[in-house]
């Protein structure tokens, strides 16, 4: 079989009970950051004939909907109801719609289903094939390790964080909230974490989580994962992906296009969204603008999030897109026609720009953003500092100049974006560091699934005696 270009040899686990491939449960925390990269790789894991349970609630089924189609029956999704939080909106699932001092809140809330999946986990056993493991994200550690723990199964976590930020944080906790040092303590108490990255770009520091902070388990990374679908029918856009890619066709120049974009969870200020805005008219480049919606709860009262200046549109028509909601960026990335990418640098988006070999221009603004850009920017020399801070309104004059000698000249940072674009794509193929690293975490749980039988017979024996 191959997908997105890469190679598999279907060999998978047929150790579970039941005699079909080793049943495991996925427990996604619900960012766009977060969920979409774990379910990319459960589709590899799907793909080497594992078979997976997938617990979200009812706003966030849509992301499962590509899982759905390509291995029915193999998941299955676990639907519950979102449960109410004092500190949370009635109607928000998802982390995109708030910012991020409402983490903690979601987690919380998400925590009160640790007791119906106890349950459902207890009356799986009596069926066939049982699940054998949790596999959860880092952030969902408080509570998904107890669970693991109470049903004498294993838990692994998924990190959706590169591993330089893990290394910092976790050799530095002093540097996190009360809610993140909780939620690393107790992933600490899995059988390891899965990276979305390869050995070549982090393998030195994946090894050193590996032999200072993991107690129980071992490392993986697995990156970059090559993407499900182009998630088309996850939000809605402004623009269909048709007329994206035909005004792409137009551009001439190859690497003439700046692509900005700053993810699912960061929206602009009305005096930010003017810097770019005059930052793109003084350069006169060529470019496509991702507008992200104003989140449901802004932070600080600031009730000016995305705000297009007045007659900007007008102004650049034909110049540049101005695209409101979601846009097909890996394939806008991908295309001959961009060269460069105005980013917040979230991990993601910087993966997605390394596969693409697009030169990064980096604004990094909270979280692992400022580790991701110090790798790629000082360490690995793929991108180009520009700006940093959440709250940080840029120099117009300052960015138009970066955004013109980023489409038009042949900097060291391309040429080593190139080259780093070379080395994660052979990473991914058959052979490859994180292709070989894919097969060893399914052989990993299919040795739980023997584990697992063990213990059912020694039950049955004990029972029986």
């Amino acid at each position: 079989m191959e997908v997105n270009g890469v190679k598999y040899s279907g060999k998978g686990s047929t150790c579970a009970a039941g005699g079909g491939g080793v049943h495991i449960c996925v427990i996604p925390f619900p960012a766009c950051g977060h969920i979409l990269p774990l379910m990319d790789l459960t589709h590899q894991l799907l793909l080497r004939g594992l078979k997976v349970t997938i617990m979200v609630t009812p706003k966030n089924l849509c992301y499962l909907n590509p899982l759905l189609l390509l291995h029915s029956p193999n998941v299955q999704p676990l639907v519950f109801p979102f449960p109410s939080h004092p500190s949370l909106p009635r109607d928000v699932e998802q982390m995109q719609d708030l910012p991020i001092s409402f983490l903690p809140h979601i987690v919380e809330a998400l925590g009160k289903l640790q007791q119906p999946l106890h349950q459902w986990f207890r009356a799986k056993r009596s069926g066939k094939s049982p699940p054998v493991a949790i596999f959860s994200d880092i952030l969902l550690a408080p509570w998904t390790v107890n669970l693991a723990m109470d049903l004498d199964i294993p838990n692994i976590c998924f990190v959706p964080f590169n591993v330089a930020a893990v290394y910092f944080w976790l050799g530095k906790p002093s540097f996190l909230l009360p809610f993140y040092r909780e939620a690393f303590g107790a992933s600490m108490e899995s059988k390891g974490f899965v990276f979305n990255s390869f050995k070549d770009l982090e393998g030195q520091k994946m090894g050193l989580v590996e032999k200072k902070f993991v107690r129980h388990g071992r490392v993986w990374g697995v990156g970059p994962l090559p993407p499900v679908n182009e998630r088309g029918a996850i939000t809605s856009t402004s623009t269909r992906p048709n007329e994206v890619l035909a005004w792409l066709d137009s551009c001439e120049v190859d690497d003439s296009v700046v692509f900005i974009g700053f993810g699912t969870q960061i929206t602009l200020t009305k005096h930010q969204m003017k810097a770019v805005a005059a930052a793109l008219e003084e350069s006169g480049v060529r470019f496509i603008w991702s507008v992200k919606e104003p989140m449901k709860r802004a932070e600080d009262g600031d009730d000016d999030q995305s705000m297009i200046p007045q007659g900007f549109e007008d102004r650049v028509k034909g110049k540049g897109l101005v695209i409101k909601g979601w846009v097909p960026q890996v394939t806008i990335l991908k295309h001959r026609a961009v060269g460069s990418y105005l980013t917040h640098c979230g991990w993601n988006s910087a993966l997605e720009a390394i596969v693409a070999g697009v030169l990064l221009l980096a604004w990094p603004m909270q979280a692992d953003h400022f580790q991701i850009t110090s790798l790629l920017a000082d360490e690995v020399g793929a991108a180009i500092r520009v700006c940093k801070g959440l709250r940080t309104v840029p120099d117009a004059t300052e960015l138009a100049r970066i955004l013109v000698k980023s489409t038009t000249v042949k900097q060291t940072q391309r040429v080593r974006a190139m080259e780093l674009q070379k080395t994660a794509l052979a990473a991914i193929k058959e052979g490859g560091s994180s292709y070989q690293a894919l097969d060893e975490l399914v052989e990993q749980f299919s040795g739980f699934g023997i584990d697992c039988g063990k213990t059912d017979k020694m039950n049955i024996l004990r029972s029986s005696m």
